[in-house]
């Protein structure tokens, strides 16, 4: 009887998981255009971007890339979206990793970036 009881217990476990899962995807699927593709694209290891929230994972100091608030004050798309697929410098240094998305996800990504702007 033992048993039973742990195995209901371990199927409510799992059913809270799926949920969780779940709610997760929907809750990914209802984020903008670029909001999306930093999360799907797991920029947020390295990035933060505080105006949405969004914290970077790392706690690295050597690889936080910085919170991209206000990146629209220095570039412009153009210039954005070649650093990020390292086709251009900033500082003598190329973006650590290379822009690994479509055109478009990295189109809704620059425009979404350029968007966040500092509180105040």
């Amino acid at each position: 009887m033992r048993s039973l009881g742990f195995a209901v217990t371990a199927l409510g476990i799992v059913a809270l998981a799926l949920m969780a899962v779940s709610a997760t995807a929907e809750e990914e699927a209802a984020l903008p255009a670029g909001h999306k593709e930093f999360v799907a694209l797991k920029c947020n290891m390295c990035h933060a971007v505080s105006s949405v929230g969004i914290e970077a994972k790392t706690k690295s100091e050597k690889m936080f890339g910085g919170d991209l608030v206000g990146l629209g004050e220095e570039w412009d798309a153009k210039a954005l979206a070649a650093y990020v697929k390292q086709e251009s410098e900033k500082d003598g240094e190329q973006h650590k990793k290379g822009f690994k998305g479509s055109d478009e996800e990295l189109q809704a990504l620059v425009d979404w970036l350029l968007e966040q702007k500092a509180e105040g």
